[in-house]
Parts: C-alpha cells; structure tokens; sequence
C-alpha cells in the first residue's frame, strides 16, 4: 500500500527495486542531503526569527524616565472594579532607575512602593 503524499513524491518504497550496491550509494547520497537540508532548514529559522524580531522592536515603544519626574503607573485592576475602573494611577515620583530598565516609585508624599515597575507599565505624567 502507498499513501496518498508517496504518490507524487519519489521515494525508496515507490522506485523499483535496486540492487543491494545500488542502495547504499542512493542511501549514502540521501544522508548527504539530509544535513544540507538541514543547514538550509537552519539557516531559513534563523532568517524567520530575525525579521519577527525586527517587527517587534518596530512596534515597541521605548520609554525612559528621568530621576525626579513624575509618571503614571498601570493601574492592576480590581475584577470587583469593573470596566469603568480607572487605567492608571499617579502621579508618582522617579527615585531610582535600574540597570535593567524598571523604576522604583515614591508618591507625591514621600511614601516609597515596595518593588520596582517596568518601563511598560508607566507612563509620563503632564501636569
């Protein structure tokens, strides 16, 4: 029995019969091809990747703050909140800025947040 993909395919179940000789040589040519489709299969993943890459840092926004101005933070919303919920909270005040690109936030008291926020997660504030 062949399947349907083997039909319009060559393949070693679908040829004629080879001599023992034969197969080995046709075997050994196959591996052959094995790793240049392989190095070609690589090499189209890695292209691939690259340009999801690129299409991702054209939509990112980057967003960087100075030490001492005032933003708003995303507001985690509450689900007893609802959708009329306010988005952000604020205005908070920059204290420190990591190497890694998350703020440490104090309010406009002086009361300092426990964790640091992610630069995707503030927003400037204009007053």
């Amino acid at each position: 029995a062949v399947i349907p993909v083997e039909v319009g395919e060559p393949s070693r179940r679908t040829e004629q019969p080879l001599e023992e000789e034969m197969n080995d040589e046709a075997l050994r040519e196959e591996l052959d091809l094995v790793e240049e489709i392989r190095t070609g299969a690589s090499l189209r993943e890695a292209t691939h990747k690259q340009k999801i890459v690129v299409r991702h840092d054209v939509k990112v926004i980057k967003r960087e703050f100075e030490v001492g101005s005032l933003v708003l933070k995303r507001n985690a919303k509450d689900s007893q909140d609802g959708k009329l919920a306010a988005n952000w909270e604020g205005p908070y005040r920059v204290i420190d800025k990591t190497e890694n690109g998350s703020y440490y936030l104090e309010d406009l008291r002086g009361k300092k947040l426990p964790r640091p926020w992610n630069a995707q997660k503030l927003k400037q504030y204009y007053s």
